[in-house]
């Protein structure tokens, strides 16, 4: 009587890809085995699922199979061990539970009789084979997906507001997507303090987002809306944060609001002053009564034709001011403080040569930390020799290797700052000058939040309203530097630029306004 064998088929698809595997031709050689061998087929199974484990939706079925037809299948043939299983530990398990079918498990092409002892050496090894190069590549796969996320890559699938695309290399990068704008509003409506998570969520789900409760409380914790990536800590390495190569959404100034909102730090603070707030009175907390000294606060009040808004002294002093002149009397005095194109362009041209000035030492510092890298890296090598050569023990080629590698990744990391420092200064610099430019402009179309942020950062001190002008008490020193030209940088005696501490432009006291540009 023929023996009777089920047929099982397995391909994985990254192993079709790379190895060339075909369910149909392993099928094929299966059935030529048996015609050869008189053996008949019960059945045909076959997965397209990795072999780590046998949570394999066929190879359930298979089992159930035998179950419902106990002593009735003789053997389980696949090609290869690679086929059955790369997992050492649980194959022998799952040898054990065939062996209580009374089946016989057997690869086609790595045939062994199981009889004869000699032959579990050769066992252990076709199962180990595959286990060992799954490990290996994943080995390989997690190095080089770190190494990508230390060039700011991300590497997995893109997080909401984004898509996965390739650059101009074939390397992997994401980009803003459909959702970008959902993600924008979404850390905008938190940061306003009005918002709770729930409420938010449900509105821009509305609007089209189509987010879970667990993943929008996790994006807004996401530092890759700011353009920064987490490299998770491994034996070797702490966790840190890297800069990506990615376009970020956020603002770091709304994300760190976001996580103190969310920490519970700052948001009964931020309520209470967004209730007060209104579009109509940007000015209201940053202005000071010309008489005694106190906070202008604000409010409309009823009239013909509608509502009409006024700042009016907290302490009933009698100032009083239509809001809709103080505030275009502000855009005047932001008039005077941005900078023309002669003045950036000078200062771009500065910058270049305080720079240039920098370079030479760079170089001469960087070159000396590429030194130290490269006797580290050497410094590896020789251990390894010594490993090999027994000359130092396991132990204690694992504490030094840690030692080195700290101080490799270390200096690593000094390097890629110092390469970045002066690009990073210029285009830090160069955005600042940009945002200066059309400010007036800027500050209308900007929401009140952004209006307030921007009169704490230029005006450090408060604004007077009288004499239908606005004056301020203090400037900001670096908006100062950028709005005067003339007295901005100097040179020394080597012909070399300096900044220069006493600045032209200086900001008069209480109730003068500053000097206007000439």
């Amino acid at each position: 009587m023929n023996k009777k064998a089920i047929l099982y088929t397995r391909v994985s698809t990254d192993e079709q890809a790379i190895k060339g595997y075909s369910l149909n031709d392993q099928h094929e050689k299966l059935k030529a085995y048996c015609a050869i061998n008189n053996i008949d087929v019960a059945g045909h199974f076959q997965d397209n699922y990795s072999a780590k484990s046998f949570e394999r939706p066929a190879f359930k079925k298979l089992i159930e199979f035998m179950k419902q037809n106990k002593r009735t299948v003789d053997l389980l043939l696949f090609i290869k061990w690679d086929r059955f299983s790369r997992n050492a530990g649980e194959s022998y398990e799952m040898l054990k539970a065939l062996k209580a079918f009374d089946v016989e498990a057997q690869a086609t092409e790595q045939p062994l009789d199981l009889s004869i002892p000699e032959s579990k050496l050769m066992l252990a090894l076709y199962l180990a084979s595959p286990e060992v190069e799954n490990d290996r590549r994943s080995l390989n796969v997690s190095a080089g997906m770190r190494r990508a996320i230390k060039d700011g890559r991300w590497v997995v699938k893109a997080p909401k507001g984004y898509e996965n695309r390739r650059d101009e290399n074939n390397k992997p990068i994401i980009v803003p997507g459909k959702d970008a704008k959902y993600i924008k509003e979404a850390f905008e409506m938190i940061a306003t303090g009005e918002y709770s998570q729930s409420i938010a969520r449900v509105k821009l789900n509305k609007e089209g987002l189509n987010c879970s409760i667990s993943n929008f409380s996790c994006l807004l914790r996401n530092p890759v809306y700011i353009g920064k990536i987490k490299l998770k800590a491994t034996k070797d390495e702490e966790e840190k944060v890297v800069k990506g190569i990615h376009e970020p959404l956020i603002d770091e100034y709304t994300f760190n609001v976001v996580q103190e909102i969310l920490s519970g730090k700052k948001e009964r603070q931020n309520i209470g002053k967004l209730q007060r707030s209104k579009p109509e009175l940007p000015l209201r907390g940053f202005l000071e009564c010309p008489r005694c000294g106190k906070k202008l606060t604000g409010s409309a009040s009823k009239g013909q034709g509608g509502r009409y808004f006024y700042y009016h002294c907290s302490k009933g002093c009698g100032e009083r001011h239509r809001a809709t002149e103080v505030n275009r009397m502000f855009l005047k005095l932001l008039e005077e403080i941005q900078p023309n194109e002669n003045e950036i362009n000078l200062y771009n041209a500065v910058l270049k040569d305080l720079l240039s000035e920098n370079e030479a030492s760079r170089k001469e510092n960087s070159n000396a930390v590429r030194s130290e890298i490269v006797k580290i890296q050497e410094r590896l090598v020789n251990l390894q020799d010594k490993l090999i050569d027994n000359q130092i023990g396991a132990i204690d080629y694992n504490a030094i290797k840690l030692r080195y590698n700290s101080e490799l990744n270390g200096l690593q990391q000094k390097l890629v700052s110092m390469s970045q420092l002066s690009r990073d200064i210029y285009d830090q610099l160069v955005l600042s000058h940009s945002f200066l430019q059309n400010l007036p402009l800027k500050f209308q179309n900007s929401s009140l939040e952004v209006q307030q942020r921007i009169l704490s950062s230029i005006f450090p001190g408060k604004l007077v309203y009288s004499e239908n002008k606005v004056r301020t008490t203090k400037i900001n020193e670096v908006v100062q530097l950028f709005t005067n030209t003339s007295a901005g940088f100097s040179r020394n005696k080597k012909g070399q630029f300096r900044p220069v501490s006493e600045l032209s432009f200086r900001v008069a006291p209480t109730g003068i306004e500053p000097v206007s540009k000439v």
